[in-house]
């Protein structure tokens, strides 16, 4: 499932770890849930390039802080095994039009900018349409559905 592609990008909320609304769900410690086979799946792609993306406008509503967004992407890589090659968060407001808020395609430039990624080669993972337009426009190679691809147990 996961050979021939040279990156992994993954969408955060709803297909990494679970959402509330549109938020990130945490416990009372602010402790994100990863969703059932994410760990393993993450585990199984340790040495090749793996990225995440998230929107998360509660930072511009003020409802979320700066460090809280960071941390959620850290504690998923805490929680799998420290795979995370990089990240890119927008924290923009929904009607705010920058370039880097899914479904544009932003965050997936800047970071195939910084990795010499070639995006055609890689494959994106999401888990709604917002995420699949994003890949489309960024000239993504494939784009995988979440359910999809957790429900087949860790990559090989």
């Amino acid at each position: 499932m996961t050979s021939g592609y040279d990156a992994f990008i993954f969408d955060l909320g709803g297909t990494l770890v679970a959402i509330e609304g549109d938020e990130i769900a945490t416990d009372g410690a602010r402790r994100v849930r990863l969703l059932p086979g994410v760990a393993e799946a993450l585990r199984a792609l340790r040495g090749r390039p793996v990225f995440v993306i998230t929107n998360q406008q509660g930072v511009a509503l003020g409802t979320l802080t700066e460090a809280e967004a960071r941390g959620f992407v850290e504690q998923l890589d805490a929680a799998s095994g420290g795979v995370l090659t990089d990240h890119r968060i927008c924290m923009h407001l929904a009607a705010a039009g920058c370039p880097c808020r899914k479904p544009r395609p932003g965050m997936l430039l800047d970071l195939a900018r910084a990795h010499g990624l070639d995006l055609a080669r890689c494959l994106m993972v999401g888990d709604s349409e917002s995420d699949r337009r994003c890949a489309e426009a960024a000239g993504v190679g494939a784009f995988g559905w979440a359910e999809a691809f957790f429900s087949r147990g860790a990559p090989d």
